[in-house]
């Protein structure tokens, strides 16, 4: 590519030199389409909505009982047995009218379910044992960010779906402004990850459109996190010696937030992810960081709420970078501060 020759630019060069005043060639820049690497392109609508509805049938994962999972157990034509909230102990037991205590912690349902139909047979000929989970405390999700009350919270068999699990933590934050309440919750960038992948979920679609296809059933291990309106920061993650928030300041650059982020750990690969516009849209600039440090390469002009993360190898297609990025983010977003917001875990760029 022909490089096109500025002469006044040129000429103000040579004049520093000559005078021996100080010039700085490599100022901040946006990069240009060639360092842009895309996500793959958006799936058609036909093929997202099976999508979702696939998420919506039954999880077919092995159940198997944990302490503080609460039941109603009965006994066929034996009224004086039912117990309706059944609580399993933190060793495991369940104690159950007629034969006592009896550890169901770590069998599946039908195993428990046979364990105690062997008991009873010895005080009632062909007992018909009825053990129906009512509330699973082994089965959790996480929510964190712009909620009232984030955390991990335990899931309801067949009644926690996404609109649930943000009632669950209270519902949306809310804040004023100039007298009027706002909401605080950026909906169009929350997201939803399951084992690591980010699930097709439009928040918007399910919370305000009351769209039924996008308010999925959550998993146990679903992590939703719902970012702030608010934001201004710098996610900085990977092989760097202390992942963390930075504070966005007109002007900052790679080099300017690097240096919140302890040094760079001798595993760090020459080339370095940002990623823009959020986990759901992103857009992704892949910087040559070794060549900035040497002073070849201008360095790179951030923008608020960019993620920074620093593979330990080469480049990465979008779906490997986002199983190697979201167990980062998400302790980031865990150790933020109280209302879950990156603003409480920040270190302010001066």
């Amino acid at each position: 590519m022909m490089m096109k020759i500025h002469i006044p630019l040129l000429a103000a060069v040579l004049v520093c030199l000559v005078c021996g005043c100080t010039y700085t060639p490599f100022g901040p820049f946006t990069v240009p389409n060639i360092y842009t690497v895309k996500p793959p392109q958006p799936v058609k609508q036909e093929e997202l909505e099976a999508e979702l509805r696939k998420l919506h049938e039954p999880d077919e994962t092995p159940y198997r009982i944990t302490p503080g999972d609460q039941f109603s157990f009965s006994v066929y034509e034996y009224l004086e047995l039912e117990v309706h909230k059944l609580v399993v102990t933190p060793d495991g037991y369940v104690s159950l009218p007629l034969v006592g205590p009896i550890k169901i912690g770590g069998l599946s349902l039908v195993e428990a379910t046979e364990l105690i139909r062997e008991r009873f047979s010895k005080y009632i000929r062909s007992p018909l044992i009825s053990l129906i989970p009512y509330w699973i405390n082994g089965y959790n999700f996480t929510i964190t960010g712009r909620v009232n009350q984030p955390g991990c919270y335990p899931i309801a068999i067949g009644q926690t779906h996404l609109i649930e699990a943000i009632a669950m933590a209270k519902g949306l934050q809310q804040g004023l402004f100039n007298g009027d309440t706002i909401e605080m919750a950026d909906l169009d960038n929350a997201y939803i990850s399951r084992n690591g992948k980010l699930l097709p979920v439009d928040f918007r679609k399910a919370f305000v459109e009351g769209n039924a296809l996008h308010n999925i059933p959550i998993r146990n291990g679903d992590y939703i996190y719902i970012p702030s309106v608010m934001n201004s920061s710098i996610a900085l993650l990977g092989e760097i010696n202390r992942q963390t928030y930075v504070g966005f300041k007109d002007g900052m650059t790679l080099l300017n937030a690097l240096t919140f982020g302890g040094g760079l750990r001798e595993t760090h690969s020459a080339y370095v992810n940002i990623i823009r516009g959020g986990m759901k849209n992103p857009v992704i600039y892949v910087v040559n960081l070794d060549k900035i440090l040497e002073g070849k390469a201008m360095d790179f002009a951030l923008r608020a709420n960019d993620i920074v993360y620093i593979p330990p190898d080469g480049l990465s297609e979008w779906n490997i970078i986002v199983r190697k990025v979201m167990p980062s983010l998400q302790s980031l977003n865990m150790m933020a501060g109280p209302f879950g917001n990156p603003s409480g875990y920040i270190n302010y760029a001066r």
